[in-house]
C-alpha cells in the first residue's frame, strides 16, 4: 500500500485497543474527577519569565505564571485511575498571564476547550474545562512582588503594584472522563460555571461547588453502546450518549468532528491520514486549542480499525516543548503562541510533518512526500467519500504539500 510504509506492530489491527471500546465500561462515571485549577493561592513565576529580563512597564504584566490545582473532588485516587496533577498546564498550555481590568472586562465570556492525557501505560483520559478571569487578592500580588523584587525597597515595589493596577488572573474548572464524551463535557463545563456564578459572592465558601452538587456528574455510570444517560446538574439535564458498537469508529465529538474536514481540503486530509499509518511524526498547528484537540481525535478515528500508539498530545504545553525532538512518530497539537516559541528555539527537527489547519496545508520532507503513493483505485473512492464533507480546494503555496493524486500510484509533493 505504501511504497515505503513500514509493517509495525504498533499499529495493531485491533478495535478494542481504540479509547471508546476500553472506556465504556459500567464501572466508569460520566467523570472520574472534577477541578479547579488557577493561580489564586500563590503567583509561582514560570522558568520562562526572569524577573531581570523585563521591560519598560509592569513585570507581573508582561510574566508567566505556574497554574495549578486548587481543588479537587474525590479527594481520594479512584481505583486504577490515579489523578493527574499535570491537567493543569493542560488546561494553561502557555502559563498563566495576569491582566489588567479592562482587558477581563474585555475577556468577560468564558471559553471551552478540551484536551487529552495520555499516560505512561498508553491510557488516556479526556479533558475539558471553562475558563475565565477573577480578580487577583492582593495579598497574593503583594507576596509575589516581594519574592520577584527582593533586592527593591517598599518604594520601588509599591510602585509595580501601582503600575499593575487591578488583577486578574485566569481561573478554570476542568472535567476528567474515561471517554472522548467531549460535547458532554463541553456542555457539562458551561453549566458548573453557571451554577458558580449563581453560588453568591466569590470570596465565600459558598461560591464554590459542593460536593453533593458535582454527585451526579462523579458517580453516574456511562451508558453501554447504543445507550443514553441523563445528568442532572443544577436546574438542567446534561444528556451523555454512547454510540451503538457497530457505528464505530465514532469520536464523541458531536458537529466538532468535522473541524478537521472544515480545516483542510479533502487531498490534504488523505495525505495526513497516509503519513500517519507511515507512521511519521505529524505536528497540527491551529489558532484554537479546541481545534487541534477536534482534529486530533478526527484522525484517530479516521484511522480505525487500526489505533494510534504512539506519543499523542493533542495540545503541547510550552512546558513540554522539548518532547518535539523524540526520536519516535508521534501526533501532536501545538498552537501559534506554543509554537513561535518551539521555531524560537529550534525545537522543530526537520524530519517533522507540519500541519496548518488555518492556512489548510502540508509541509514535509522530500523524501518523506515521495514514499507516500495510493493506488488509484482507493484513492478516488476515498477521495469521493471525503469530497462532501471537506473544504474546498484552494492554490497551493509553493513550499506547501500539494496533496496525494490519484494515478499509477498517487504522490506527495515536500518542501526542504
Amino acid at each position: 500500500f505504501f511504497s515505503a510504509g513500514r509493517a509495525s506492530g504498533a499499529l495493531r489491527r485491533t478495535a478494542e485497543s481504540i479509547a471508546l471500546m476500553a472506556c465504556a465500561s459500567d464501572a466508569s462515571p460520566i467523570a472520574y474527577y472534577y477541578c479547579e485549577v488557577g493561580v489564586r493561592e500563590r503567583l509561582a513565576l514560570s522558568r520562562t519569565s526572569r524577573p531581570e529580563e523585563r521591560t519598560e512597564g509592569s513585570f507581573l504584566l508582561q510574566a508567566r505564571f505556574e497554574p495549578s490545582v486548587l481543588r479537587r473532588l474525590p479527594l481520594e485516587e479512584r481505583p486504577g485511575v490515579r489523578f493527574a496533577p499535570e491537567v493543569a498546564m493542560f488546561c494553561f498550555p502557555h502559563g498563566v498571564r495576569l491582566v489588567n481590568a479592562s482587558v477581563a472586562a474585555a475577556n468577560a465570556i468564558p471559553k471551552v476547550t478540551s484536551f487529552v492525557l495520555t499516560a505512561s501505560d498508553k491510557s488516556r483520559m479526556y479533558g475539558a474545562c471553562i475558563v475565565w478571569y477573577e480578580p487577583l487578592p492582593d495579598g497574593v500580588v503583594q507576596a509575589c512582588v516581594g519574592e520577584v523584587m527582593p533586592e527593591c525597597d517598599g518604594v520601588e515595589r509599591a510602585a509595580e503594584r501601582a503600575l499593575a493596577g487591578e488583577l486578574h488572573a485566569p481561573e478554570a474548572i476542568c472535567l476528567l472522563s474515561s471517554a472522548p464524551i467531549f460535547e458532554a463535557l463541553n456542555s457539562c463545563c458551561r453549566q458548573l460555571f453557571r451554577m458558580r456564578l449563581s453560588g453568591g459572592d466569590p470570596a465565600s465558601t459558598e461560591y464554590m461547588l459542593t460536593e453533593a452538587s458535582l454527585r451526579p456528574l462523579l458517580t453516574t455510570p456511562l451508558p453501554d453502546y447504543g445507550g443514553r444517560v441523563d445528568v442532572p446538574l443544577g436546574n438542567v439535564s446534561i444528556h451523555v450518549s454512547i454510540p451503538p458498537a457497530n457505528e464505530l469508529p465514532h469520536t464523541m465529538a458531536g458537529r466538532d468532528f468535522l473541524l478537521l474536514f472544515e480545516c483542510l481540503d479533502v487531498s490534504s486530509v488523505i495525505v495526513l491520514w497516509a503519513l500517519l499509518l507511515a507512521e511519521q511524526k505529524v505536528l497540527l498547528q491551529a489558532r484554537q486549542t479546541h481545534v487541534l484537540t477536534m482534529a486530533a481525535e478526527s484522525l484517530c478515528a479516521l484511522l480505525f480499525p487500526f489505533s494510534w500508539q504512539h506519543v499523542y498530545i493533542p495540545i503541547l504545553p510550552a512546558s513540554l516543548l522539548d518532547i518535539l525532538q523524540a526520536p519516535v512518530p508521534f501526533l501532536i497539537g501545538i498552537d501559534e503562541e506554543v509554537l513561535g516559541m518551539a521555531e524560537q528555539g529550534g525545537l522543530v527537527p526537520d524530519d517533522v510533518v507540519q500541519v496548518d489547519l488555518n492556512a489548510s496545508s502540508i509541509v514535509c520532507d522530500p523524501d518523506v512526500a515521495r514514499a507516500i503513493r495510493l493506488p488509484q483505485k482507493q484513492y478516488h473512492k476515498l477521495y469521493k467519500a471525503l469530497a462532501p464533507f471537506c473544504r474546498a480546494s484552494g492554490r497551493q503555496s509553493q513550499d506547501t504539500e500539494g496533496g496525494a493524486e490519484g494515478g499509477d500510484g498517487g504522490s506527495v509533493r515536500g518542501s526542504s
